[in-house]
């Protein structure tokens, strides 16, 4: 089964059904197969050809979902982009992504408009909050595109900070997306019943597979939560009688965290199940979780380049790991020779869902990707049942706890632009939930002063928010190793 055809399928199935919750909003299964079949065509009369790239930069709404079923519907390849960066970091991405046209809306493509201009491929950028989208929507016509789609045909390229520590396009089949979410949907034992309540944006594999498109496969009803706060969720709950939250560890912490009397005033009861993944969760708080919503905690442990490693099920878990490997696994010492039981190493998979590659980087695919089996950068441990536990990334990647990874280099050139910064060294501090908390220690210059609001300011105009230093630490020097490293 490709993409087009698990929205297809449900939409035949249960056309009336509510597929996505936003606020008042409701958008029937019926409704957003016509309203991406419209947009598919109004791509096509575009000029859109199989293959050909059509990014995608929107806010987390039942639009970003309408305009991603239309070009997969066009047979394009979607340039997922994450719309919580910056305009110079997202210009770098659109330069590399060779798309030819731009789903967006005002807010992203207006400061944008001085990039856009000098990229070569793009032919059109097309804002959804228009007038001209809402002549496109008007005009276009609903009846599904023929246009023969394989499995293993190229359908997304999604922007992430990959093994190696750089930005790169991970590109995807539709074989490798369709896998992942079957295992994750079953895993959790999702149907046509459930409701499920997600604050995670699409453009995380976690919110687009582990969420969505599960959610569709199984004719299940998404709620969207645009802005995570624990009364967001629980009103959610009450009000759409959900049976599922997707989550990170750092959102559940502030669930768990919600006074016992507060709970009382909402209706939780329809809750069955909590899925989580992106950052490793402590046993802790998940049996906190358990018992305060008496639901069943479900971990997963993946990457944007292999969706799923191992997953914790409703019917098999263990607290504290991410279940059993849901693939074939290695795991590999410094010297590539398998590790005994029970001692960490790095994890190396294979399996269906794996990527494909990364977009336009032959050689940084073949370091990752060899004889079909992917190299995680993750050390990892198998306990003697099996269960998988996530240890902690090879490199010096930053993991929080709500699953967002920071390249500590790019965040370091920014702070030694600072006139009055000298040395700089961006860490991950590990913190109490199994996460780490970015951590800037600053060395000044000689007789220079600066307060560390001055370098958080400093920092946001060239950083996405979440690569913000959430501490700073002047010291008077940073140490460093004989060949003059941190």
């Amino acid at each position: 089964m490709d993409i087009k055809q698990v929205l297809e399928k449900t939409a035949g199935e249960v056309p009336q059904k509510t597929a996505v919750v936003l606020g008042s909003r409701r958008v029937t299964y019926h409704e957003l197969n016509e309203a991406s079949s419209r947009v598919a065509n109004a791509l096509m009369g575009l000029g859109v050809k199989k293959g050909d790239h059509v990014a995608i930069l929107m806010s987390y709404s039942p639009e970003w979902l309408i305009n991603y079923f239309g070009i997969v519907k066009a047979a394009g390849i979607t340039v997922i982009l994450n719309s919580m960066l910056t305009a110079p970091e997202l210009a770098s991405l659109l330069q590399d992504s060779d798309f030819e046209i731009l789903l967006t809306e005002k807010k992203f493509s207006q400061p944008l408009a001085s990039y856009l201009s000098t990229i070569p491929s793009l032919k059109r950028v097309i804002d959804v909050d228009s007038d001209s989208y809402v002549e496109i929507m008007a005009n276009g016509s609903s009846i599904l595109p023929v246009i023969d789609i394989d499995e293993e045909d190229e359908t997304a390229i999604v922007y992430a900070l990959g093994v190696l520590g750089k930005q790169n396009g991970v590109v995807h089949t539709h074989a490798s997306l369709t896998g992942a979410i079957a295992l994750l949907s079953s895993g959790i034992e999702q149907d046509k019943a459930d409701v499920i309540i997600n604050p995670i944006p699409f453009f995380y594999l976690l919110g687009l597979c582990g969420a969505a498109l599960g959610s569709i496969l199984c004719g299940s009803t998404i709620v969207i939560i645009p802005r995570f706060t624990p009364t967001a969720i629980l009103e959610a709950v009450n009000e759409e009688r959900g049976t599922i939250i997707c989550g990170v560890p750092a959102m559940y912490e502030a669930l768990a965290s919600i006074d016992d009397n507060v709970l009382k005033s909402y209706a939780l009861s329809s809750l069955r199940v909590v899925f989580t993944g992106g950052a490793k969760a402590s046993p802790y708080l998940a049996k906190r979780l358990e018992d305060k919503l008496g639901v069943t905690f479900c971990e997963a442990y993946g990457l944007t380049e292999h969706p799923v490693v191992s997953l914790g099920t409703t019917r098999n878990r263990r607290l504290g790991t991410a279940g059993n490997p849901a693939c074939e696994i290695k795991i590999l010492d410094d010297n590539g020779a398998e590790v005994p039981q029970c001692e960490i190493g790095e994890a190396v998979v294979k399996a269906p869902w794996t990527m494909k590659g990364y977009y336009k980087m032959p050689d940084l695919t073949s370091q990752v990707l060899k004889n079909g089996w992917f190299y995680t950068g993750d050390l990892v441990r198998l306990d003697k049942d099996g269960y998988l536990e996530y240890i902690k990334k090879k490199s010096s990647i930053i993991v929080t706890s709500a699953g967002i990874k920071i390249q500590p280099t790019e965040v370091e050139s920014v702070l030694l632009r600072h006139p009055s910064v000298a040395e700089a060294a961006y860490v991950g501090v590990n913190d109490q939930h199994g996460g780490q908390i970015p951590t800037a220690f600053i060395v000044l210059k000689e007789g220079q002063s600066v307060t560390k609001g001055e370098i958080r300011n400093f920092c946001l105009q060239s950083l996405a928010d979440y690569k913000l230093p959430r501490k700073i630490e002047f010291v008077d020097n940073i140490p460093k190793t004989g060949s003059g490293k941190k």
